[in-house]
């Protein structure tokens, strides 16, 4: 009888003490995608969204690594150096530039962010070599949707992958008219 009691309170135990690591976990694992989402909400708010460009430069400082690496539709850049030029570009070129979040899911250290992007043209838009030649301004708004997946290591923004209606926005822009393309739209994407 000793035996069966002893057996039944290690059961007990384990299972009292596998419930309570689990509910641990699952609590850290909620507040991290918690930390983590916010981090996305400063980023988006503070850093893109704000008109204050040497404010949302300090807040880059902040929020993302100094190794920090965009996989965007002009390819690889690297560095915080490197993406600080183009959220002051950026602010430049519009100076009303704006990005809402629309949804936000976070899982272990990413987070994917959908958002809506708004600006007016103010400027033109830098050449990209070998990608596009200077883009004149037009003074036209944009309105366009973006999905954004960073990653988050130590609290901060180390790499991000972004994707954009550029095509729409393009068109918005005045930059693309698509009745007076001169190749099917279906050949452009073979």
């Amino acid at each position: 009888m000793k035996k069966f009691g002893f057996v039944l309170a290690t059961i007990v135990f384990l299972a009292t003490g596998f419930a309570a690591g689990f509910k641990t976990a699952l609590f850290r694992e909620h507040s991290r995608s918690e930390r983590n989402k916010q981090l996305m909400r400063r980023m988006l708010t503070e850093v893109w969204s704000n008109p204050d460009t040497n404010a949302a430069l300090k807040v880059a400082d902040e929020l993302f690594t100094s190794g920090f690496v965009l996989h965007d539709w002009t390819g690889d850049s690297y560095g915080l150096e490197n993406h600080k030029k183009g959220i002051a570009e950026n602010r430049l070129i519009s100076p009303d530039w704006h990005e809402q979040i629309l949804d936000m899911v976070a899982e272990g250290d990413k987070v994917a962010v959908r958002s809506l992007s708004t600006g007016t043209m103010r400027r033109d838009i830098p050449a990209i070599p070998g990608y596009q030649p200077v883009l004149p301004v037009t003074g036209k708004f944009v309105r366009f949707p973006e999905l954004s997946i960073p990653r988050v290591v130590n609290g901060k923004v180390a790499e991000q992958w972004d994707s954009a209606d550029n095509w729409g926005a393009n068109i918005q822009a005045g930059l693309i008219d698509p009745d007076r393309l001169s190749f099917p739209l279906a050949s452009a994407c073979r």
